[in-house]
C-alpha cells in the first residue's frame, strides 16, 4: 500500500536534509574540533506531549542551518482520568523540515540580524517561506529591547485551495476538481523588553494576514521559573469580545 502523500513528502524532505548534512559534515572535516555542527533541543509539555528540534550547521560563509521539528504526541494514559486531564493534547505525532540562512547585518537600515527560512510541513501539507528582520538595543545594564518584523507566505502542497473568508468559491468548477491553492501572506510586528536578572520578557505586537485582512494585537509575558522551566501568559485581541487568552508552560533541554 502506498504511503499518504504528506508522509512521502516528509520522508523525502528528511532524506534530502540528511544527505545535505552528511555532505556538509565531510566538507568541514578540516575545521577545528571546537566547531560542533550538530544541535538539538526538547521541550516537554504538561499534557505529556513534547516538541523536539534536531539540526546541523553547514560550513558556509553565512550562518546556514538545516533541521527538523518533531511534535511527539502524549502517550495514552493507563487510567481514564489521566487522559481526561490532558485535555486537547495532540493525538498523533507530526513533523517538518526546514532550512535557515542568516545574512550579514544591514547597518544602513538599522537592522542587526536578518534571516530567511524555508519550511516544509508534512502534517499540514504546506510549504512556507519567511524572512525576519530584527534589531536589539540595550537600555540599561539589566534591560534591553528587541524590535522584530516577520513576513511570510504560506501555500498548500496538497493541491487544494486554502479557504479564505470573504473570497467566494470559484464558480462553474465541477465537483471533484480542485483548483490551485491561494498563497497566504502574513506579517508579524513586535517589540520585546527583556529583564535579564529576573528572566522576564514582556512582548507586545500585532499580526495580520490575507485570511481576514485585519490586524490583531497580542500581548504576552514569559517568566523563567527554575532553570529551563518557563511559563508564558498571552492575550490576543485584548479588549475585544472574541479575545483569546492562554497560559502555557514548557521545560526545555538542550544537548
Amino acid at each position: 500500500m502506498l504511503m499518504p502523500v504528506r508522509n512521502r513528502i516528509f520522508w523525502l524532505a528528511a532524506a534530502l536534509m540528511v544527505a545535505t548534512s552528511a555532505g556538509a559534515a565531510s566538507a568541514q572535516s578540516d575545521k577545528p574540533s571546537a566547531f560542533d555542527p550538530s544541535f538539538g533541543s526538547r521541550t516537554d509539555k504538561p499534557d505529556g506531549s513534547a516538541a523536539m528540534t534536531i539540526g546541523r550547521r553547514l560550513p558556509m560563509a553565512w550562518e546556514t542551518k538545516v533541521g527538523t521539528d518533531v511534535s511527539l504526541a502524549a502517550p495514552e494514559g493507563t487510567a481514564a482520568s489521566e487522559n481526561l486531564s490532558r485535555g486537547a493534547a495532540p493525538d498523533r505525532s507530526s513533523g517538518s523540515v526546514w532550512g535557515n540562512l542568516t545574512v550579514p547585518v544591514l547597518r544602513p537600515l538599522g537592522i542587526d540580524k536578518t534571516s530567511v527560512e524555508a519550511r516544509l510541513d508534512a502534517g499540514k501539507d504546506e510549504g512556507k517561506l519567511g524572512a525576519t528582520l530584527s534589531r536589539s538595543m540595550p537600555i540599561t545594564q539589566d534591560l534591553s529591547v528587541t524590535l522584530q518584523n516577520n513576513y511570510s507566505v504560506t501555500r498548500s502542497l496538497a493541491g487544494g485551495t486554502i479557504a479564505t473568508p470573504g473570497i467566494p468559491p470559484v464558480a462553474n468548477v465541477p465537483a471533484g476538481i480542485v483548483g490551485p491553492s491561494v498563497p497566504i501572506w502574513a506579517a508579524d510586528e513586535s517589540v520585546r523588553f527583556n529583564v535579564n536578572p529576573s528572566g522576564t520578557t514582556f512582548s507586545a505586537g500585532a499580526v495580520s494576514s490575507t485570511v481576514d485582512a485585519q490586524w490583531h494585537n497580542k500581548l504576552s509575558i514569559e517568566q523563567t521559573l527554575v532553570g529551563p522551566l518557563k511559563v508564558t501568559t498571552s492575550v490576543e485581541d485584548a479588549g475585544r469580545a472574541a479575545s483569546n487568552k492562554s497560559i502555557t508552560a514548557g521545560f526545555k533541554r538542550v544537548w
